[in-house]
């Protein structure tokens, strides 16, 4: 399967996924790679702000251009050729099955999405602006980029496990679905016997919380703030990410950074304005960027 990867890379056929960015070949005319440009990567996982920052940094003036984001990259660039070396039709994919995409194409691609991002050209014609990602995340990805993209810089946004269970419970948002399973009837999830994670069929996210804080998020459940079927499932999708892209070492490598300049960790409990502006700080610090104010 590997040598099918390979070649389906290999002759991919040049793709514009947004105005002036593009990956594959052969590369138009005068089109540069993405290491000639000025680059602001954001490192997070699900529920850390992420795109409340990124909303931040256009409100504070920041004049960027936000590149295809990951999950577009991750659609395009990770599932349809896999799905094309397995002879399948492309569909909609739950975030489990998505995670797992993701970690096979690690597989061959040990970078990942940080492989991915340095692949990408740009047109200078159209981009004249600091250009922005979200976003990488683990370990294997945030290495590879700081070695492919020595002028980039990094900020990794980072937020307590309950938090950001808390903002993945409340975003509701589509794309967080994940396929049927057991015990996917909710009069099957009775509130008023859950106990622990392992009465949802989670056992294993009590890795990631106390006991007390377990015991506040099953209240949720048992004051019908949420549904037993929302947690369990939103439950499943942290745990799969946090096993899948381990922040700990995410955050060892950036602190490790040769340069001080290179990477900014912020704990995004303070308001999306102040995350945001010591962003702003941190890049005019240290280079010449645009501000609209």
């Amino acid at each position: 399967m590997q040598d099918r990867l390979n070649t389906t890379r290999q002759n991919l056929f040049f793709e514009h996924l947004s105005p002036g960015v593009g990956l594959g070949f052969p590369v138009p005319k005068d089109w540069l790679p993405i290491t000639s440009f000025p680059l602001l990567i954001i490192v997070g996982m699900t529920g850390v702000g992420k795109s409340t920052i990124t909303k931040a940094l256009v409100e504070e003036g920041l004049d960027f251009i936000l590149l295809p984001n990951r999950r577009v990259l991750t659609e395009r660039i990770i599932i349809a050729p896999m799905l094309k070396i397995q002879e399948k039709l492309m569909q909609s994919h739950c975030r489990i099955k998505r995670l797992t995409y993701t970690r096979l194409y690690r597989e061959y691609f040990p970078g990942g999405m940080g492989h991915i991002l340095a692949s990408l050209h740009i047109n200078p014609q159209q981009v004249n602006s600091m250009l922005v990602f979200d976003s990488l995340r683990g370990e294997n990805e945030v290495r590879y980029a700081a070695k492919a993209l020595k002028n980039a810089k990094f900020v990794m946004l980072t937020a307590p496990n309950t938090v950001r269970l808390e903002r993945l419970l409340k975003r509701h948002d589509s794309f967080d679905w994940i396929a049927n399973q057991e015990l996917d009837d909710p009069m099957q999830i009775i509130p008023g016997v859950l106990t622990n994670f392992a009465s949802l069929g989670v056992p294993e996210a009590s890795a990631y919380f106390t006991p007390e804080e377990q015991q506040e998020i099953l209240e949720l459940v048992k004051k019908r703030v949420v549904t037993g079927v929302e947690l369990r499932d939103k439950l499943k999708i942290f745990v799969e990410e946090s096993q899948n892209y381990d922040s700990v070492p995410t955050k060892q490598i950036l602190e490790a950074m040769d340069t001080s300049d290179r990477s900014l960790i912020i704990d995004t409990i303070a308001s999306p304005q102040e995350s945001a502006k010591a962003i702003i700080c941190q890049l005019c610090k240290y280079g010449d960027i645009k501000t609209n104010k």
